[in-house]
């Protein structure tokens, strides 16, 4: 859902039609050739890193909806916060990498981390400071409420876990991204 990963069209589905990435893309070997293929550097965010290069070159992504793969998540959380928390790490280093590919999305889980972070350890001295985590928690069981419709209730119970462990263990790993990792000029 949009709540979990943002509103990019390769999670959620929509038009056919240009876009920044695709997930599980096919290429053209011509455009694959003209930007070197995959940065190997990459350990994560390769797809991503690898699209903006094309788009940059001249080249299109296209989003096709009729093509589909089978996922399988992670089978626990902690899994699935070790994963996103190396997204939001190797996303960091794209953007360091790449001038101007951050937008508001990728800036939303940090954002969400230090803020809660901050209404945290402020609330021992201003106990007003709890609404900002106790909102966050609202927020996301209200959004679970809402876009996990037809989910048995074990899952239905489990989902604003699962959004909060991609939102803040994804905000972590780009706040926490250490300068190292950049790929050297």
């Amino acid at each position: 859902s949009k709540l979990g990963v943002g509103g990019a069209r390769f999670h959620t589905g929509g038009e056919p039609g240009p876009a920044d990435t695709v997930y599980l893309g096919v290429f053209r070997r011509k455009a694959l050739d003209r930007v070197g293929g995959y940065d190997e550097h990459f350990q994560r965010a390769q797809d991503w890193e690898m699209n903006h290069r094309i788009r940059e070159s001249g080249g299109l992504v296209w989003f096709q909806p009729r093509m589909q793969v089978s996922y399988r998540p992670r089978p626990n959380v902690r899994a699935l916060a070790r994963q996103y928390f190396h997204y939001g790490r190797w996303r960091r280093v794209v953007a360091r990498t790449h001038q101007g590919t951050i937008n508001l999305r990728y800036l939303a889980p940090p954002a969400a981390v230090l803020a809660i972070l901050a209404g945290l350890v402020t609330a021992p001295f201003f106990w007003p400071a709890l609404l900002v985590p106790a909102c966050y928690l609202a927020a996301i069981v209200g959004g679970a409420l809402l876009t996990g419709g037809g989910l048995p209730a074990g899952a239905l119970a489990r989902l604003p876990l699962v959004y909060a462990t991609m939102h803040l263990a994804w905000g972590w790993g780009f706040i926490t991204s250490p300068p190292r990792l950049s790929k050297p000029r």
